[in-house]
């Protein structure tokens, strides 16, 4: 690697998320920004229901009918080009979600979820609130 150049690119291309370059934004109940943004600009953080959800909270997301909620932790905030603010979410799942192979049994308590690398890009009127996940 020695005398190659580009040291920096490389650097910025390990990154899990991408480096927020606003401070705060409003969202509306709609997934409507309230600053106009530039073509796939990023965020720093947004309100919703007079709450700061900031980039590495962890949060409720709406599910499937009678489902329970889905957890996630933000990793990153965009917004597209028609203004509306999406979140780049890895996935916590609960016990009962986890697929095992056959014969595998999974001993969790009932409050335990699993952090996963699954990613979605997802729009951020789908966050319910924020939570508060411990890792251990």
């Amino acid at each position: 690697m020695h005398g190659r150049g580009g040291d920096e690119e490389r650097k910025k291309a390990r990154l899990m998320w991408t480096v927020p370059t606003r401070a705060t934004e409003v969202l509306s109940g709609d997934g409507v920004a309230s600053h106009s943004f530039s073509s796939s600009s990023t965020v720093n953080s947004f309100s919703k229901d007079g709450r700061n959800i900031s980039i590495g909270d962890c949060a409720l997301f709406k599910p499937a009918l009678d489902s329970p909620p889905f957890i996630g932790i933000i990793r990153c905030l965009t917004a597209s080009k028609e203004n509306k603010l999406k979140l780049g979410v890895n996935w916590l799942y609960r016990p009962a979600e986890v697929k095992l192979g056959e014969g595998i049994l999974l001993e969790a308590a009932p409050n335990e979820i699993f952090y996963s690398f699954h990613k979605d890009e997802i729009p951020a009127a789908s966050l319910l609130h924020p939570c508060k996940v411990a890792f251990l």
